[in-house]
């Protein structure tokens, strides 16, 4: 097996019960959503917490993880993957009314 097929396998697997747990968490009965909490939870937090400690500056602010290439095109901290981490992780904690409401402000020009 090549490492692209497997690669592609294992991401589809995660994305598989990622979907899974999210659908139990918003469709679910108390029940069903709260022993799928318990178990869950923990197992995202951790694996959020291995994301975090991977990418941590280095003495120079640059991201450890992400400081490949050249000195210009290295990624200051926080990264961009923690920056959409910390993105993500904020969008869910709205409510879907907040979400579906929330209307961009238009600005006129010229005072129209």
């Amino acid at each position: 097996m090549s490492n692209l097929v497997l690669f592609s396998e294992l991401r589809q697997r995660l994305l598989d019960h990622l979907d899974l747990v999210s659908r139990i968490a918003v469709d679910g009965d108390g029940t069903s959503a709260l022993s799928m909490a318990r178990q869950e939870v923990p197992r995202l937090v951790a694996a959020l917490r291995v994301l975090v400690d991977e990418h941590q500056p280095d003495e120079n602010g640059h991201c450890r993880k992400c400081r490949s290439g050249p000195v210009w095109r290295r990624a200051s901290s926080p990264c961009r993957l923690l920056l959409n981490v910390h993105l993500a992780a904020g969008a869910a904690t709205a409510t879907t009314q907040d979400r579906t409401c929330w209307r961009p402000r238009r600005h006129r020009i010229g005072g129209h």
